[in-house]
């Protein structure tokens, strides 16, 4: 079973035999059911938008011969739709994503280059006897990146003109990755100008123009909606909310179910699940492609670690979500306090934008929750739309994902010399020193709090254990009951229980911190761990009060 992971384009997956789950469908519901000039297919990073774009390239392009790698797929099944566009119609295809740089200066010159580059690949056009004088001396500018702003603008609807006029046919326009340019340049000069130069190139080709039969798009956000320019009015969004096309990008439960019976690991389902699982697109429960190969990749060629267990291969793959995040910890009203709900797997509500920009994410907290929808950090909790959207954290491997962002966030304020302290403290059963570090530590932190909840403290401790590298299994089932944080160090055969309060006067520490400990001992939580061959298990009570704790070995 071959996966690959480093090419995403659908000819190359195809041509090497590597596993491919099939979403050829998509090509006959878009060309044949429900055709629009324009669409944009608005989906997370690492879920398959590539290798979409590059399948809708692949089964259009005239300069290709693409029966081959479409051979027993579903497409294939429609013989009237293969007949009228496989192979029918010249396309434009381009990703936008090494559009970017510090200053308004380098995103313009690499648009020329990506210009330079795409015009190259149609070089035979200098020479047909169809396309005019005038067009080819545009056509040389652009090339040679000799071309005004203006003109480099204008690049892909020039290329639409001059493809007409060889082919005598409308052609179809297809962009990977377009709103890279306005994400990358967030929160710098260069942002406003590159959003608009964006949003101007687009227009030209999304407008009403008998040189483009039609104009397929991939991002992650509709952060063009807003445009002042009236050819992206026409764009119909496809987001994570939308029914239509809601299975085409990702993979399903049944998908997911065949790939892991095809490697022979039926029997890790339950992992996947937990794990890569969670998300709902319009009425369909979906997986992350990229965390569920990366997972059966590993199992195969052997570099699982089973004492490490599954990771979060998603975390990192996106400059842009990553950002958003950094941008509400600690700024943003109440986030800390909603954040920790979503971290105890609740549910939190709000009125979901789906046009937002993104210059206006942090402009309005609500805006926080939507864009983290958007890109893949939560997921609506019911399948039908509602004007109040319930969202929650999809799956395990994002709930690391945000762990490990709280443990950079509040790293940086604190000395590490009092979180070395704690960690040192309690693998060492020195209760006294493990307050005092605790307390330094709250001492640091808690003024990022507008109240102080139990999950305040849990949030806390959950994101600095992970961010060090250790196990956190955080309100597990354990024994008879759910412990708080269970923090485990397989290299060392050792983990911490540790139960947690919360009490509103000082008054309730000592009684609190004895029931705390009770807890714990009746509910037998170290059972589990007993039977996992843990042969150190340390318990801790532990009882907040506004910045003090107090700790008592149970």
């Amino acid at each position: 079973m071959k996966i690959q992971l480093s090419n995403d384009t659908f000819r190359f997956l195809r041509e090497s035999d590597s596993y491919y789950i099939d979403k050829t469908g998509m090509l006959e519901t878009y060309l044949n059911e429900k055709f629009e000039k324009a669409v944009l297919f608005a989906r997370p990073r690492r879920f398959g938008k590539t290798i979409t774009m590059t399948m809708f390239r692949d089964f259009l392009d005239v300069r290709q011969d693409s029966k081959k790698i479409f051979d027993g797929l579903e497409i294939m099944k429609h013989k009237e739709t293969v007949e009228k566009y496989m192979n029918k119609y010249p396309v434009i295809f381009t990703s936008l994503k090494e559009v970017s740089g510090e200053s308004f200066e380098a995103v313009l010159k690499n648009l020329k280059i990506m210009a330079s580059k795409l015009y190259e690949e149609h070089i035979y056009l200098r020479d047909s006897q169809n396309v005019s004088d005038v067009s080819k001396i545009s056509f040389e500018e652009i090339l040679r990146q000799k071309s005004t702003t203006e003109d480099t603008i204008q690049a892909l609807d020039h290329l639409s003109k001059m493809l007409k006029q060889h082919y005598n046919k409308p052609v179809f326009v297809i962009i990977d990755e377009y709103d890279v340019p306005m994400a990358r340049t967030l929160n710098t000069p260069a942002y406003r100008q590159t959003r608009e130069m964006i949003e101007k190139m687009l227009s030209y080709v999304c407008k009403t123009n008998e040189n483009v039969k039609g104009v397929i798009l991939s991002g992650c956000l509709y952060t063009v909606k807003n445009s002042t320019y009236t050819g992206l009015n026409n764009i119909i969004p496809y987001t994570v909310l939308s029914p239509n096309y809601a299975s085409s990008i990702g993979f399903t439960d049944n998908e997911v179910k065949k790939l892991l019976s095809d490697a022979n690991i039926s029997d890790r389902y339950e992992t996947v699940r937990e794990w890569y699982d969670g998300y709902i697109f319009g009425r369909e429960k979906m997986y992350c492609p990229w965390d569920v190969l990366r997972y059966v990749s590993s199992i195969l060629d052997g570099s699982y670690s089973e004492a490490m267990g599954p990771e979060s291969y998603w975390v990192n793959t996106s400059e842009t979500s990553l950002d958003i995040i950094h941008g509400f910890l600690g700024k943003t009203p109440n986030a800390n306090e909603t954040f920790e709900k979503l971290l105890a797997d609740k549910t939190i509500d709000c009125i979901v934008n789906e046009n937002l920009t993104y210059h206006n994410i942090h402009s309005d907290g609500e805006n926080i929750w939507s864009a983290l929808l958007e890109t893949g950090y939560l997921t609506k909790a019911v399948t039908e739309r509602m004007s109040l959207m319930p969202l929650k954290i999809p799956n395990r491997g994002i709930k690391n994902v945000f762990r490990h962002e709280v443990w950079d966030f509040f790293r940086d304020k604190l000395d590490n010399i009092f979180i070395e302290d704690l960690f040192n403290s309690l693998w060492s059963n020195e209760i006294k020193n493990a307050e005092k570090a605790l307390n330094q530590i709250l001492e640091a932190t808690l003024s990022f709090y507008h109240e102080y909840h139990e999950y305040s403290y849990h949030l806390i401790l959950d994101g600095f254990f992970t961010g060090r590298g250790y196990q956190v299994l955080s309100e597990t089932e354990s024994g008879y009951g759910r412990s708080d944080l269970i923090i485990k160090d397989p290299a060392r055969n050792r983990c911490l229980i540790l139960e947690l309060k919360h009490v509103k006067t000082k008054h309730g520490l000592t009684k609190t911190l004895s029931e705390a400990s009770n807890q714990i001992i009746e509910q037998k939580y170290e059972s589990t761990l007993k039977y996992e061959g843990y042969n150190t298990i340390i318990k801790y009570a532990m009882v907040f009060c506004d910045k003090k704790s107090q700790i008592k070995n149970a």
